[in-house]
């Protein structure tokens, strides 16, 4: 299936020779750039305008130009157009909320309360009420989301229609298998044992209460090395029992994922059913000469196209599932690409 690719801006589509986008669910920002094909004075558009990116259609990118970059000489111009998404907003202003608090709250609330500059959240998992959430000053919107997220172990990213959206685990399974001697063009892989650890702790505080589960909380969970390497996070803001250990566990799996990753490049843009490639998203794997032979799941995205069509493809940056909260894969593949799985973290108060 040919899959179009198209660029608006101010309401108006505008022509390219060639363009790259890339998404992420480890990401609250999609981004795309486009060499744009202008033969009239002056520029296509300008920075901070509206702008829509789709595929076949269908919204991808909805945000705003970010860069205008231009260069000439007496036989030639080149314009490359850059967008973001409107999430970008939640990364780089700041909320302007008249207290900088609020109580008794989870994290819609907080969603609800901070999103002060309108960009929308869309939050996907329930979170314990916390006695009182205090922002950072100047602090933005996806910083506060983050810390938060971090401890419900959850992932933040955005959405084709420029919303911020939080989620635990991955959200669908593509159709077909990604196979060496079929479907790939390239693939590459990285296997680090950078963020190997034993066992990841988990240390805080809590402002109510003088015992020990309040002044000296620790929760543990299992890494993956053998050997003795620990790894301690003091976790910002109110730290309980069931927060503690959720952000150990968490913490231990993105550690273990941060340093093994697979790339595989193929062509077009979609699925064996059409859909596109789409980040955290699932996808079974067979790659026998990297040892690959599970289900992965997708971290990132890029797609890149000629103007015309042709020339069309997806590179896919791919993890072990569970190092973004996802499942035990149970493939076959060499033991380096394993992260934890769902083992009991342990809580200690004294």
């Amino acid at each position: 299936m040919l899959n179009v690719i198209g660029l608006s801006v101010a309401g108006r589509p505008l022509a390219f020779d060639s363009c790259e986008l890339t998404a992420s669910a480890e990401e609250a920002v999609r981004s795309g750039s486009f060499d744009v094909v202008w033969v009239d004075d002056g520029l296509p558009c300008g920075e901070d305008d509206e702008c829509l990116v789709t595929i076949d259609g269908a919204p991808w990118l909805t945000g705003y130009v970010r860069d205008i970059n231009w260069s000439a000489d007496p036989d030639s111009r080149i314009v490359t157009v850059s967008v973001v998404s409107r999430t970008v907003d939640a990364t780089e202003g700041a909320i302007d909320h008249p207290t900088g608090s609020i109580e008794d709250c989870d994290l819609r609330d907080i969603a609800a309360s901070f999103d002060t500059g309108g960009v929308g959240v869309d939050v996907e998992i329930d979170t314990e009420k916390k006695p009182l959430h205090q922002i950072v000053p100047g602090e933005t919107l996806f910083a506060t989301l983050e810390r938060e997220a971090r401890a419900a172990g959850a992932l933040i990213h955005d959405t084709p229609q420029g919303r911020l959206k939080i989620v635990a685990g991955p959200e669908g399974r593509h159709a077909g298998i990604l196979a060496e001697g079929v479907n790939i063009t390239r693939a590459s892989g990285t296997l680090s044992g950078q963020f190997n650890y034993s066992e990841v702790k988990v240390r805080g505080q809590s402002s109510f209460g003088t015992n020990g589960a309040a002044l000296r909380p620790e929760a543990q969970a299992k890494g993956t090395a053998q050997r003795k390497r620990t790894l301690i996070i003091y976790h910002e803001g109110e730290l309980t029992s069931a927060r503690a250990k959720k952000r150990a566990q968490w913490e231990a799996k993105r550690a273990a994922g941060r340093a093994k990753a697979a790339s595989i490049t193929v062509p077009g843009l979609s699925d064996a059913a059409g859909t596109l490639w789409t980040p955290n998203w699932l996808v079974p794997v067979d790659v026998p000469r990297g040892a690959l032979r599970q289900d992965m799941v997708i971290a990132q995205v890029s797609f890149a196209q000629q103007g015309d069509g042709s020339g069309t493809e997806a590179t896919l940056t791919l993890k072990d599932p569970r190092a973004l909260g996802g499942e035990n894969p149970r493939g076959d593949s060499a033991k380096g690409w394993e992260a934890p799985g769902e083992d009991d973290p342990s809580f200690r108060e004294d």
